[in-house]
């Protein structure tokens, strides 16, 4: 669910914007985009880790909500080599920009969806997994969020998030839409998942593990 460059999405990898109404601070979706994608953001995610503790099969068929550009598309894809990875977005042209890179690829098993921030045009137990990468953080309703997109899992699919610790740091979001890990496990068990585990990734971001244990 990647939003506006006003309004940013997933991990902000360039510099805290300090005067976020002037107008010389203001990105293009274009710039938003390749700050999603740059070098510096590549640097400090393992993606090795990521994907090892998610629990990903590769006949698995796996929901990324919120796929931005395709930064974490690709890898997910190629982990499921045999699966389907969906990818979703409330943004047209994230969802243009993802397809393109995937193209590029080229990668044949990822099928692109437009979203809304709780309606997803998928089945009602249709996936194995979820994958959610700095969407939490952004939205309006995070415990809602995380009931809406339950049910898409399979019993005992699994579900993996990347947040930012609450505190500050030179990159990243707004202060006030971090979640610490503690409040982000009490939300998923109120939302129904069972917690697994939580792992820190590079100081300033984590990871967690969910389960959907639901009859």
């Amino acid at each position: 669910m990647t939003s506006s460059p006003q309004n940013p999405s997933h991990d902000e990898s360039g510099p805290k914007n300090s005067s976020s109404n002037s107008s010389s601070n203001e990105m293009t979706n274009q710039e938003f985009i390749q700050r999603l994608l740059s070098p510096d953001r590549a640097q400090r995610t393992d993606m090795f880790t990521i994907l090892a503790f998610s629990d990903l099969n590769n006949q698995d068929s796996v929901g990324e909500i919120g796929c931005g550009p395709g930064f974490f598309t690709i890898p997910l894809a190629k982990a499921l080599s045999n699966g389907t990875l969906y990818a979703l977005d409330i943004e047209d042209e994230m969802l243009e920009a993802c397809r393109q890179r995937v193209a590029e690829v080229p990668l044949g098993n990822v099928e692109f969806l437009k979203c809304g921030e709780f309606d997803f045009p998928l089945e009602p137990e249709s996936l194995n997994g979820l994958f959610l990468a700095f969407v939490i953080q952004q939205s309006p309703d995070k415990l809602r969020f995380l009931q809406a997109v339950r049910p898409l899992l399979k019993p005992r699919g699994w579900c993996t998030m990347l947040e930012w610790y609450h505190r500050e740091t030179e990159t990243g979001p707004p202060l006030e839409r971090r979640i610490d890990p503690e409040d982000l496990r009490a939300l998923a068990i109120e939302a129904g998942f069972r917690y697994l585990i939580t792992r820190d990734l590079n100081g300033e971001q984590y990871m967690m593990t969910l389960r959907n244990d639901a009859k």
